[in-house]
């Protein structure tokens, strides 16, 4: 069950009228229905999140378990050895034994037997039949942000163990984000929630806005993509260069349009999830585009890694491999492979030459005492276009290594996009290139004009209440027969 299935909204719709109508009509006892609504809110998130694999219930209810009996156990000792083995527990459980084992066994087994077969004629390790459970890194990262934040005492162990498990499963944020944390979302479950409360405007456009980024865009020109990265030695140099732009858009469109309807269902239910994604390809810098891009989790791995390790509190070249080493390990949590690897690997390296240039060539900060001249804006605007081009397309073209399925084809791809390379390019190739540029960059501008310039005047409840049915209209219309799994269940 995907948000942008028929089956979605089945269930969507029984939740949301449960949740509005059935509850308050039955119990009279604001806290029993408080206690009754978060049990179902519970059961549908398992459901939800069983309906791929039921088997996969298990596996997050282990991982509440453990994290629950961690941060209730942190609060009853101040002895620091003890609290750092409940800590250390913690870590190495999520980390090692349900992340590590689930998503990253297969990898070390099938590196380590690249070396040991050569060497000694066999297998060091087996490969085993695992599946891998949707958004298990997800969950994972945000069940840990708990249990360290109850160590650092930023925040009380929950006492109350539905509440909880409600906090690591429940289901518009499971398995693709956006990564909430225990100091966010469960002071929520705190709130007493109102009909009359809802922002329900703000929750339909996130949910439309990210149905249409994903459902109508995303999914329509995925076809093209896979044709290319299937075997990118076929292809004209030129196609390659569509094929990576496309996957680039593609991976944007799916992830913030999956993030879009997250947000817009949690508000139908009360609930506020954070911000994932801010026009990220409006950004003229690395760090710029990072702060954009997949917002929550380079926030998670700012708090819980770059600023342990020290942060900007420490000396240049220390906090240049702060930061390098955190983009590393955003590349390692995206996936088990050693793409994955190398492009966390190059983006940090990026990051730090961008240090680097800022040290030579500090940025002037603008005073605003004088008018800049009609020649100063057209210099700015000329900088602007050339730096955001560059940054771009270096996320363009590392993303190929994000997208491949094999390391050779990844080179392949990059070798061809530099050397000239004859090959097949069709029609329909540069139709998807064409209209999926244009649109990407109309809605940035847009976004530019409305979200950062305020340059905005509110619809009419009415008039936009009114276009809504001609507006879905359109999206069934639109809408692809076969609908394609959310890009970032498989991280």
């Amino acid at each position: 069950m995907i948000f942008s299935d028929f089956e979605y909204f089945v269930f969507f719709l029984i939740v949301f009228l449960s949740v509005w109508y059935l509850f308050p009509a039955v119990f009279a006892d604001k806290s029993k229905e408080t206690r009754i609504l978060h049990i179902f809110l519970l059961i549908a998130s398992y459901y939800f999140y069983m309906s791929w694999d039921y088997r996969f219930g298990a596996l997050i209810l282990t991982s509440t378990f453990i994290d629950y009996y961690v941060g209730m156990k942190l609060v009853e000792t101040e002895n620091r050895t003890h609290r750092l083995f409940l800590l250390n527990f913690s870590l190495i459980t999520n980390l090692v034994c349900i992340l590590g084992f689930f998503k990253y066994y297969n990898f070390l087994a099938e590196s380590t037997n690249a070396v040991s077969i050569p060497l000694f004629g066999e297998e060091a390790l087996p490969i085993l039949d695992i599946i891998l459970p949707a958004g298990i890194s997800f969950f994972t990262f945000q069940s840990l942000s708990y249990t360290i934040d109850v160590y650092r005492k930023e925040i009380p162990a929950e006492r109350d163990f539905i509440k909880f498990s409600l906090f690591v499963s429940f289901f518009p944020q499971l398995v693709a984000g956006p990564i909430v944390t225990a100091k966010t979302f469960v002071p929520q479950l705190y709130e007493e929630k109102k009909f009359s409360d809802i922002p329900f405007r703000v929750a339909i456009r996130f949910f439309l806005l990210g149905y249409f980024k994903k459902a109508i865009l995303s999914d329509q020109i995925a076809p093209t993509i896979d044709t290319i990265y299937a075997d990118p030695a076929m292809y004209h140099t030129a196609a390659l260069w569509i094929g990576a732009t496309l996957a680039a858009a593609q991976v944007y469109l799916d992830f913030s349009g999956y993030s879009d309807m997250a947000i817009g269902s949690a508000l139908l239910l009360g609930y506020k999830l954070p911000d994932n994604f801010n026009l990220p390809f409006l950004a003229t810098s690395v760090s710029g585009f990072w702060r954009r891009w997949h917002m929550t989790l380079n926030s998670w791995l700012r708090d819980y890694i770059y600023i342990p390790m020290g942060g900007s509190r420490v000396t240049s070249a220390r906090r240049k491999f702060n930061l390098w080493f955190t983009m590393f390990v955003s590349g390692v949590w995206h996936g088990a492979k050693w793409t994955f690897v190398f492009w966390g690997f190059i983006n940090g390296i990026l990051y730090v030459i961008e240090e680097i240039w800022n040290d030579y060539f500090p940025k002037k900060k603008a005073d605003g005492s004088e008018q800049k001249s009609f020649g100063s804006r057209l210099g700015s605007g000329l900088l602007w276009t050339f730096k955001n081009f560059s940054n771009t397309a270096a996320f363009i073209v590392g993303g190929i290594f994000f997208r491949s399925v094999t390391w050779d084809s990844a080179w392949t791809h990059i070798h061809g996009l530099f050397f000239t390379q004859d090959g097949i390019i069709r029609p329909y190739m540069w139709k998807d290139f064409a209209w999926i540029v244009v649109l990407l960059s109309t809605g940035h501008i847009l976004g530019y004009w409305i979200f950062e310039r305020g340059k905005w005047k509110d619809v009419p409840a009415k008039l936009e209440f009114s276009i809504y049915p001609i507006l879905t209209l359109l999206f069934c219309l639109l809408t692809p027969e076969n609908s394609i799994p959310f890009i970032y269940f498989q991280f």
